[in-house]
Parts: structure tokens; C-alpha cells; sequence
């Protein structure tokens, strides 16, 4: 199965005429196929990227196409701004990976170059290039892209390439410039394929019952009325749920409601969140509760004690559920050894995918195939943990079957990663004249990288 609709597969680029580096290959009908690694979500990296790369090679954006990086391997295609890992939050797509790709457009752009005047036995820095087109002015020949890629030859070691040798912004076509986003059309029709659209031959369908609150577990099981319904196959206990295996959506979501399941207990089962905010909000008022710095600028303690006016305020923001249009999904078919696995799914972090697929296996990540698929929306719940994939491998490997694993909108909402909640107490000094001289801002909240690895 390719990643996308629209895209070859990782052989077939493999077979390209030309690879100048590991970001492109170029065909000898013209075709330019670069990686695009960071997860398509809305935002548009799927376009950005292999523009960014099409920018310093001069390439006819008619003729570019995009792929997820085959083999995902972190040293390859990595976010250098995510210390080399696959990973797209923070808005750090474009800013981490903007320096390489345009490298390697520039890279590429100058093997062409140097394979044309090697050819044609002209100085390179006599040729120059067009829209996928090197031009030799002086004697008024060119040569595409695609004819240059049937005899060129990559050289061992690529050409070094600073900043001076990069495109002047005066000269875009494509940075800061409409691009029309590839992947809008396939939307727009229907066709784009999102990992809930995945089908494996021979796959069933699973709900799962989750614990009502963290940390809860089965503790005891009355299955008897949902293995009555038409359509179920099995029921499996998971460390945090039970789930239903049927042939259809409709048939597995409508048994999971007829599970009668007792959980054991935890301490989410008594987390009561506005007690819990109330009680931050005080140790955001007591400032004998000395907290971490985050940034400090002079002395605010002292500003503050001179100030002639102070303002003091609280904020609070509470649990956010991340609202992502598409319910999350995952699809996944395990060895029946159990010690390799291959994977349908949207995430925002397949390094983080791939690694916990590997260690619930206690396997070697090279043995995990993943398939990239557009996200119906990300805002962080699909980077992190990856508890839909990890479940759907179980219960793979538990009825030894491609096993398709679907949340209902009211599992994403009830067992949703939440947006930490914080409360903030701010304190704002002004001299007589009402100018601002202090602000002391306590922020009380949640680890978010305890979050993250919840």
C-alpha cells in the first residue's frame, strides 16, 4: 500500500534514473519526487517542503511529486530541529528542516551542472538553469532535467554548498510565494486517504471499553450479551480495557455497550479537577511557595516593592480536549512470530511509533513497517503516546489477524490527552506616572512533558 494516493512507493523511487541525495530523485521523463517527512495535517508541510527544495533546484513545480520518507530512518530524514527525530509539533516542520532541503536542492541542482558540462565540454560556471532546463547561453543549447538524469553520475562526495551559493530572496519563485497546496484537491473530491480510510485484506474490526479514568485496569469481565451480537468474533482484555472484535464499525461499536466491566482502582478515580485548580490557584497566591524560573529580567521583587500602584490578577485554564476531526485510528497486522509488525496510521511522531512498536514487540524497529496517512487534525493528541497504535498491535497479535481499531467521537472525548489545566497569578507594578516598572507572573501547572509521556 503507498502512503499516499498520489505518490509512488518507496521501490519505485528506488528505480529513478537519478538520486542526487537522499531528499530527491529525478526520473528521465522529468519527474521529481522529493521526501517530505514532516506529517500532513492541515497545515501544509506536504507542499512546503518539497517547495523549499524545488526553490534552490530550479525545478518545474509541474512536474515535483512528494513522499513520506521510505524506511522512515531518523538519520536520513530526520527534523533537525526535533534533534534528528520524526516528529511535527511546535511548529517546527518548515523551521527545522528549511536549511537542509533547500542544501539539498542546491546540491542537486549543481550535479546537473556538472553533468552538462562535463558532456557538452563547457566550463560549468558558464551554464546557468531555468524551470527544470540547464541553458548554456553561448551557444544556445539546453537540456531537461529528465535527459540530464539518464547519464549523470553522482559524484562520491557532494558538492559542499555555503550560504552564498543559495538563492537570493529577490530571486524566489516558490518561498514566500502561493503555491497551490498538492494535497487540497484530493480533499476536496474525496480521494485523499486518511488512516481511517486503511483497508487490509482480512482484517476485522475492534471498539475498545476503556477504564472511565487513568491507570484503571479490568478487574472483571461480563462479556456474555456483547459475544451475542451479530458479527462478534472474540472479546480481548487489554491492560486498560476491554475491546470487541467484529466484522463491522457499526457491529463492534454497538457490543462494546453491552460489556459489563468493573475497573480496579487508581488515583484518577478520585481526581476531582476544580478542587484540584482551586488548590493551584492558591499556590499561585502564596508566595512563600518558592517556584522554577522560567525568565527573569532585573530585580522585579524589588521594582515591585516601590512600586506606587500594583495590580494583582488570576487566570485559569482548564483540561482542553484537542478536537481533532477525525476520531483516532489505527490499523495493524503482526508476524505470527510476533516479532515483526506493519502499521496504517496518522501520527504526528513516527519515531515515536516505530520505537514503541519495537519495544511492546521486543523487536528491532527495522522489523516495524509503517504507512504514513494524512491526519485528520493533530493539535499534539496524535504526537506523544501512541495508545491507539499500541492496541491495535495487541489485539493483532492477540486473534492473529489485521486488526482495524476505531474510537468513537465519545471514546476520543472521555479518554482524551488533555491540555494540561493551569492557573496563573500575575502582579503588574506602576510608578506615579503609570508607567509599568514590575511584572511577576506565577504559572502553576502540570508537567507537560509528564503529560506527553502519559
Amino acid at each position: 500500500m503507498s502512503p499516499d494516493p498520489f505518490a509512488p512507493t518507496g521501490e519505485a523511487v528506488a528505480d529513478a534514473a537519478l538520486s542526487p541525495n537522499l531528499w530527491l530523485t529525478i526520473a528521465t521523463d522529468g519527474t521529481i519526487t522529493v521526501v517530505s517527512p514532516a506529517a500532513e495535517m492541515g497545515q501544509g508541510t506536504f507542499t512546503t517542503l518539497p517547495a523549499v527544495l524545488a526553490e534552490e533546484l530550479d525545478a518545474d513545480w509541474s512536474k515535483v511529486k512528494m513522499i513520506y520518507p521510505p524506511g522512515w530512518d531518523d538519520k536520513q530524514h530526520g527534523n533537525p530541529g526535533w534533534l534528528g527525530i520524526f516528529n511535527t509539533t511546535s511548529s517546527l516542520a518548515t523551521r527545522g528542516y528549511f536549511k537542509p532541503m533547500r542544501i539539498a536542492g542546491a546540491q542537486a541542482r549543481r550535479v546537473l551542472i556538472d553533468a552538462v558540462a562535463a558532456k557538452w565540454g563547457v566550463p560549468a560556471a558558464e551554464l546557468a538553469t531555468e524551470p527544470s532546463v540547464v541553458v548554456h547561453k553561448a551557444s544556445n543549447r539546453r537540456i531537461g532535467y529528465g535527459e540530464v538524469a539518464a547519464f549523470a553520475r553522482v559524484p562520491a562526495e557532494l558538492p559542499k554548498i555555503e550560504d552564498k551559493d543559495l538563492k537570493a530572496p529577490a530571486n524566489f519563485r516558490f518561498i514566500g510565494k502561493d503555491v497551490p497546496r498538492v494535497e487540497l484537491p484530493l480533499k476536496v473530491t474525496g480521494a485523499a486517504k486518511y488512516s481511517i480510510d486503511a483497508h487490509v485484506p482480512g482484517m476485522v474490526y475492534a471498539a475498545v471499553l476503556q477504564s472511565p479514568y487513568e491507570g484503571g485496569a479490568p478487574d472483571t469481565i461480563d462479556d456474555a450479551a456483547a459475544r451475542r451480537m451479530p458479527g462478534i468474533t472474540d472479546v480481548v482484555r487489554l491492560p486498560n480495557g476491554v475491546a470487541v472484535i467484529g466484522a463491522t464499525v457499526e457491529q463492534t461499536q454497538a457490543a462494546k455497550t453491552r460489556l459489563k466491566v468493573t475497573w480496579t482502582n487508581a488515583p484518577a478515580a478520585r481526581l476531582d479537577s476544580e478542587k484540584a485548580l482551586d488548590e493551584f490557584a492558591a499556590i499561585g497566591r502564596d508566595k512563600s511557595r518558592v517556584g522554577v524560573p522560567y525568565a527573569s529580567v532585573g530585580d522585579a521583587k524589588a521594582a515591585m516593592q516601590g512600586a506606587a500602584k500594583v495590580f494583582r490578577g488570576e487566570y485559569r485554564t482548564r483540561y482542553t480536549y484537542h478536537a481533532q476531526m477525525e476520531p483516532l485510528n489505527a490499523t495493524a497486522s503482526v508476524s505470527a512470530d510476533g516479532k515483526s509488525a506493519e502499521i496504517w496510521a496518522g501520527t504526528q511522531t513516527p519515531t515515536g511509533l516505530l520505537n514503541e512498536v519495537a519495544k511492546l514487540l521486543q523487536t528491532e524497529r527495522s522489523k516495524i513497517s509503517f504507512h504514513q496517512h494524512f491526519l485528520g487534525g493533530g493539535f499534539g493528541r496524535r504526537g506523544g503516546t501512541q495508545d491507539v497504535v499500541i492496541d491495535a498491535v495487541r489485539l493483532a497479535q492477540a486473534v492473529g489477524k489485521p486488526v482495524k481499531l476505531i474510537w468513537s467521537r465519545g471514546d476520543d472525548i472521555a479518554s482524551g490527552k488533555f491540555r494540561p489545566m493551569t492557573a496563573h497569578h500575575i502582579e503588574a507594578g506602576f510608578d506615579a506616572s503609570g508607567k509599568l516598572i514590575a511584572w511577576h507572573h506565577r504559572v502553576i501547572a502540570e508537567s507537560v512533558a509528564g503529560y506527553r509521556r502519559a
